[in-house]
């Protein structure tokens, strides 16, 4: 498993920026999802999953409530009783309390348990400062979180179904 790390410390200062930088990322990422098609392949389930949370901790920092709305089932509904309207409550309150999110994200696992569905766990390292390694967590005040996280196939595409999530300890990340 491969930890990603994550730093959008470009910044821009102006609305027309910030709209050319998500259209930049936006055609990047339609980019890489047409290569497979390209070479007659198509990515596997797993990749597909491994993709959507990458792009899922790209719109965290960047702060796109619009992008997780959008990769977030209408069928949303958690142990807390919390559905998707709930979901977009707690991250706009996130992202308001935080000025600036850099997240170290390591995807621990991706299983499918059925064609159409898969689980997830998510090691998720939240600071206000880019965090380059894994080693880096001990000496910073990061808040280091585990997700689970099932997904389902809608309309082909991955979209979040239910999520739980806990406080992680600093050996999760470190572990074998």
């Amino acid at each position: 498993m491969t930890a990603i790390p994550f730093d959008r410390t470009a910044g821009c200062a102006t609305m027309a920026g910030m709209n050319r930088l998500r259209w930049l990322i936006g055609l990047l990422g339609l980019v890489v999802a047409l290569l497979p098609g390209c070479r007659g392949e198509r990515a596997s389930p797993e990749a597909e999953v491994r993709a959507l949370i990458n792009s899922m901790v790209t719109a965290a920092e960047q702060k796109s409530i619009g992008t997780l709305r959008d990769m977030i089932s209408e069928k949303y509904a958690d142990d807390q009783g919390q559905n998707k309207r709930a979901i977009e409550n707690l991250l706009r309150l996130h992202f308001l309390r935080n000025e600036t999110l850099h997240l170290y994200a390591h995807i621990q696992s991706v299983t499918l348990p059925q064609p159409d569905r898969a689980q997830a766990t998510v090691l998720v390292a939240m600071a206000g400062v880019p965090i380059a390694t894994v080693q880096e967590l001990s000496a910073l005040r990061a808040d280091l979180h585990r997700f689970d996280v099932d997904f389902a196939r809608e309309d082909k595409t991955w979209r979040v179904q239910r999520s739980a999530w806990r406080r992680a300890e600093l050996g999760e990340f470190l572990g074998p």
